[in-house]
């Protein structure tokens, strides 16, 4: 049927309110020059694109503050695999300057894809990265958990690699046993003290006892002997500290593998104890998976950041694991507040760094 010229253009005229109220509606980001949506506010439990427009690939790893800019480096993970197929990768890098919008700077630590003698080979497992800037070496110095490939988790290491910038690349350069165990030693934080040392905090294995080693002045390998830290509970995991004025907060997990626990929280007045405990800092409910306290959200943290330029402000650093697709684990960054001397960690569908201002 032929139409007319009004009725040919009338589903146009009808359209141009729709196209101009979808044009004001508010969104997660705003647009910017480049066609990446520039993130204005954090969105815990959901999809996280960098300054390309591609999902943030970096688990279970921290955050360093240098020469103005962030820096994420995490897990990163192989795309169609699962993790009892060896998905790690390696580590990425991402940098920032406002927390939340992330240049990926690339894969700034590979497995070792042509020599299966490597102690990085693909196929081993790599875990959990942390950086550290050594000030008297120059050195960014890398640690990170390391299980030879095709044996599993029995024995662990602690590898180390370095670099001379923040973007990498890092250099591996060899592995130890932590905790002072045949066994070596599990998760882990690598803590500055207030007087300039550094210690490796980390669960022993096997019995899971949490220990502290103080590291050599280059950090490239332990001083001495470990001890035990009094105070922390048996197998926590997922170690991450908060350092205050009156003392250090430790935050971590239960020791159930990829299956998602309830957090606890120690305070020492000393980085190596004696810590006492303060319960679980969770509080509220994950919507998108309906788990709350008793699941810490679905998620285990990694670490907590500090914020440059605000005093007493911090973020917690969760992963939710998806190990049949580890690439499609989403991250759920969290502020971290204290009320009555106990660190207290809401759950906020969205929210941004104002919240710190309150």
């Amino acid at each position: 049927m032929k139409l007319t010229f009004w009725q040919s253009i009338c589903p146009l005229i009808l359209a141009i309110p729709i196209i101009l109220f979808a044009s004001v509606l508010p969104t997660h980001a705003e647009q910017t020059g480049t066609g990446h949506q520039a993130h204005t506010a954090f969105h815990p439990g959901q999809p996280w694109q960098d300054t390309n427009g591609a999902n943030i690939n970096a688990y279970g790893g921290g955050v360093i503050f240098h020469g103005g800019r962030y820096y994420w480096y995490g897990e990163y993970q192989l795309p169609g695999r699962s993790e009892q197929q060896m998905a790690d990768g390696g580590v990425r890098c991402y940098s920032s300057t406002d927390l939340y919008n992330w240049k990926d700077e690339g894969v700034v630590l590979a497995v070792d894809e042509t020599n299966p003698e490597s102690e990085i080979a693909a196929g081993c497992i790599l875990e959990r990265p942390k950086v550290i800037y050594n000030e008297k070496t120059k050195k960014f110095v890398m640690f990170f958990k390391l299980y030879d490939r095709e044996v599993g988790y029995e024995v662990a290491y602690v590898g180390v690699a370095t670099a001379t910038r923040a973007s990498g690349p890092f250099t591996y350069r060899h592995r130890f046993l932590g905790g002072g165990s045949p066994k070596g030693s599990g998760d882990f934080a690598i803590v500055r003290d207030r007087d300039g040392s550094v210690y490796h905090l980390a669960v022993r294995k096997p019995d899971k006892v949490f220990c502290a080693g103080l590291l050599r002045a280059d950090y490239l390998f332990p001083a001495g002997h470990y001890h035990p830290v009094e105070g922390i509970e048996r197998h926590t995991e997922a170690p991450a500290i908060v350092k205050r004025p009156e003392g250090y907060y430790l935050i971590g997990s239960g020791s159930t593998g990829f299956k998602s626990n309830a957090a606890r929280a120690f305070f020492a007045t000393n980085l190596t104890g004696p810590y006492k405990a303060l319960g679980n800092p969770a509080k509220g409910m994950n919507p998108h998976n309906g788990l709350g306290p008793e699941k810490t959200f679905g998620g285990q943290i990694s670490f907590v950041i500090p914020v440059e330029g605000k005093s007493n402000a911090y973020i917690a650093m969760f992963d939710l694991w998806k190990p049949k697709a580890p690439i499609d684990a989403l991250s759920a960054w969290l502020p971290v507040q204290f009320e009555s001397g106990k660190p207290i960690i809401q759950w906020h569908t969205e929210w941004d760094l104002s919240l710190f201002n309150e």
